[in-house]
C-alpha cells in the first residue's frame, strides 16, 4: 500500500502566530475590557454584579500574559532578561505606576482587582516550586552542602550586621532595624528559576545559586518568626502574633505534606502516559487549592513536592517535569506581572534616600559574604567574582514577609512606615537584580 506523501512546505511559508498577531490580540483584550467598563458606567442601576468581574477577571489575565510575554521579548533584544520586561509591564498596567503619575482613572488593573487574580497568582507560585525543587537533585545537594551551607551563612551574616546597622542610624530602633534586617536577608527563588530556565542546558554554578537561595529562604522563613516572636514579647502594644512553637509546626507541616504527596503523584505518574499537561496543571490547582484549605505554604510545600518527586523516581517524573518546564514560560508571565502590578512606585520615590542608603548596604554585604565564602570553599576565580550577583534579586517570599508585619502588629504606630520601606527596597531590588544574576550566569563558565 502505497503511501500519499506530501511536499514539505518551506518553513517561511508555513502561518505562524507571531508577535504582531499577539500583539493585535493584546490590543483587542484591553478594548473588551475599556468598553465593558464604559458599559458598567453609562448603565444607570446596573450594579456591578460578580459576573461581570468574573468575566474582567478572565480578560485581564489574558492581557497579562500576552502583555508580558510581549514586553519580555522586547526587552530581551536589548541584551536585558525577560523578567525585566515583564515585571515593568505589570508596573505599567497596575494602580501604582498610574497613581504615581496623577492619573489612576488610567489604570488597567486596580487594587480590588488585583486581589481577584490571587487565584492565578497562586497557581503560578505552586508551579515555580515544582520546578525549583525539581531542579535539585540529591547528589548535587550532597556534594555541595558545605559550599551551599557556607554560601548561605556567609552572607546572612553580613546583611543582618550591616542592613541591621544603617536600619538603626536611620530608624533609631533596635528591634525594626533587626526586623527589617532579616527582610534584606532574603531573595528569590522565583528569579534564580526563571533565569535558570532560559538557559538550554543549566550549569552547576547556576544549580549552587538556586539551591543556596532556596535553602536560605526556607531558614529565613523560620528566623523571621523567632525575630517577630521576640519583637512581640518586647513591645507594650497589642499583638496578634503567633507563638514561635507554632511556626515551627506550619513550616514543618508544609515540608510534610509536600513529601506525603510525592509518593501518590509518583504512583498515578507511573499509570498515565498521555495527557501530560492537563496532569501537570491538574497537580499544581489541587496543591494550591490543598494549601490554602489547611493554611500551609504554598511554595514550601511545591518546593518539597518537585524535590521528593525528583529524586525517589526520577525515571518515572521525568515526562512530568518536562511538561512543567515548557509551560513555565506562561507561568513566569503571569508572576513577574503580578508581582510589577503590586509595586510601591510612590513608597520607593518618598523614600528614596533610606531605600538607597539600605540597598547599597545590602548588595555591599552580600558581594563581602559570598566572596569570602567562595574563597573559603576553593569555587574558580569567575564564580568567586560573580556569585553574589545571584543572591540580589526579591519577590514572593520577601513581599510576604514584609506584608506580615502589618498582620503580626496591627496597633503599632511605626509598622506603616517600616512596610513601606521594606516594600520599597524589595521594589528596588525587584529591579535591578534579574540584570545582575544574568551577567553572572554568563561570565562563569559552564563547567564551573
Amino acid at each position: 500500500m502505497k503511501r500519499s506523501i506530501r511536499p514539505l512546505q518551506n518553513r517561511k511559508d508555513r502561518p505562524r502566530f507571531g508577535a504582531i498577531f499577539l500583539a493585535t490580540a493584546l490590543i483587542c483584550l484591553i478594548g473588551l475590557i475599556l468598553i465593558s467598563r464604559e458599559l458598567r458606567m453609562g448603565i444607570v442601576g446596573i450594579p456591578q454584579s460578580n459576573l461581570p468581574a468574573a468575566g474582567e477577571t478572565v480578560l485581564l489575565l489574558g492581557v497579562i500574559i500576552l502583555g508580558s510575554w510581549l514586553s519580555g521579548r522586547l526587552i530581551r533584544r536589548v541584551g536585558l532578561p525577560p523578567i525585566t520586561g515583564q515585571l515593568m509591564f505589570g508596573v505599567f498596567i497596575g494602580p501604582s505606576f498610574w497613581s504615581w503619575v496623577n492619573r489612576p482613572e488610567m489604570t488597567l488593573i486596580n487594587a480590588s482587582q488585583l486581589v481577584s487574580l490571587q487565584g492565578p497568582e497562586s497557581l503560578a507560585v505552586v508551579m515555580i516550586g515544582l520546578v525549583a525543587g525539581a531542579e535539585i537533585d540529591w547528589p548535587f545537594l550532597h556534594k555541595k552542602l558545605r559550599v551551599i551551607v557556607t554560601l548561605a551563612l556567609g552572607q546572612i551574616f553580613f546583611v543582618v550586621i550591616g542592613v541591621g546597622l544603617i536600619s538603626f542610624v536611620f530608624l533609631d530602633s533596635i528591634a525594626q532595624a533587626v526586623v527589617l534586617a532579616t527582610i534584606a536577608a532574603t531573595c528569590s527563588s522565583a528569579v534564580s528559576v526563571a533565569l535558570l530556565r532560559e538557559m538550554r542546558h543549566p550549569t552547576d554554578f547556576a544549580r549552587l545559586l538556586l539551591a543556596t537561595t532556596v535553602a536560605k529562604d526556607l531558614c529565613l522563613v523560620l528566623t523571621f518568626s523567632v525575630v517577630l516572636f521576640f519583637v512581640a514579647a518586647s513591645s507594650s502594644a497589642t499583638t496578634t502574633h503567633q507563638d514561635w512553637y507554632r511556626v515551627i509546626l506550619h513550616l514543618a507541616g508544609s515540608i510534610g505534606v509536600g513529601i506525603a504527596l510525592a509518593y501518590p503523584l509518583r504512583w498515578a505518574l507511573a499509570r498515565i502516559e498521555r495527557r501530560m499537561t492537563a496532569v501537570v496543571l491538574l497537580t499544581a490547582i489541587c496543591v494550591a487549592i490543598f494549601c490554602s484549605t489547611i493554611g500551609i505554604a504554598p511554595l514550601i510545600t511545591a518546593l518539597t513536592l518537585g524535590y521528593t518527586a525528583r529524586n525517589v523516581a526520577p525515571l518515572t517524573t521525568i515526562s512530568f517535569f518536562a511538561t512543567a518546564r515548557r509551560l513555565f514560560l506562561a507561568v513566569c508571565c503571569v508572576f513577574f506581572a503580578s508581582a510589577g502590578a503590586h509595586l510601591d512606585l510612590a513608597a520607593l520615590t518618598a523614600n528614596w534616600g533610606v531605600v538607597f542608603a539600605i540597598s547599597a548596604v545590602r548588595l555591599a554585604a552580600i558581594w563581602t559574604g559570598v566572596t569570602i565564602a567562595a574563597r573559603v570553599n576553593g569555587l574558580s576565580l569567575e564564580a568567586t567574582r560573580w556569585a553574589w550577583a545571584g543572591f540580589i534579586p526579591q519577590a514572593g517570599i520577601s513581599l510576604a514577609l514584609a506584608a506580615q508585619i502589618a498582620v503580626e502588629f496591627p496597633n503599632e504606630k511605626w509598622v506603616s512606615s517600616l512596610a513601606t520601606i521594606a516594600v520599597a527596597c524589595i521594589t528596588l531590588n525587584e529591579m535591578i537584580g534579574p540584570i545582575l544574576m544574568r551577567i553572572a550566569l554568563h561570565k562563569v563558565p559552564s563547567d564551573k
